[in-house]
């Protein structure tokens, strides 16, 4: 009786979690706002599949204990997509915030806001790296 309450629990908080996230995404146009960055309507359903992808698999491979020997090269490789994708996804946030275009007009810096973008991917790319590669 104790596994099945956990279990459900489990689930249940599982289903929060992912419905809040959801929403957010929903809510603030997060994915259609970062096809509009980048031009690239054509991929938006395969945005949509790849977030929902990558949470399923990050959800399911932390809480199963199974660890994959790729090396150093395919690790380095994996984190720069990684930080690349949650740099645009953070870009399109403070985008949908209107922080970059506030930004632009309070240091006035127009025409700048692809520079702009470019440098906080590059940013969160090269923290990601030496957060995985030389901080563990």
């Amino acid at each position: 009786m104790k596994l099945i309450f956990i279990t459900v629990l489990g689930f249940s908080e599982g289903v929060v979690v992912g419905s809040g996230i959801v929403a957010l995404l929903t809510l603030l146009d997060i994915i259609p706002r970062l096809c509009q960055i980048t031009n690239t309507y054509d991929y938006l359903g395969r945005y949509e599949h790849m977030l929902i992808s990558g949470a399923f698999f990050g959800a399911l491979f932390s809480l199963i204990d199974i660890s994959f020997n790729f090396g150093i090269v395919c690790v380095i490789l994996f984190g720069c997509i990684y930080g690349i994708f949650i740099g645009m996804l953070a870009s399109a946030l403070a985008e949908a915030v209107d922080v970059i275009p506030v930004m632009e007009r309070r240091l006035n810096i127009q025409g700048m806001v692809k520079f702009i973008i470019v440098v906080l991917l590059i940013g969160k790319m090269t923290g990601s790296i030496i957060n995985w590669t030389i901080l563990k």
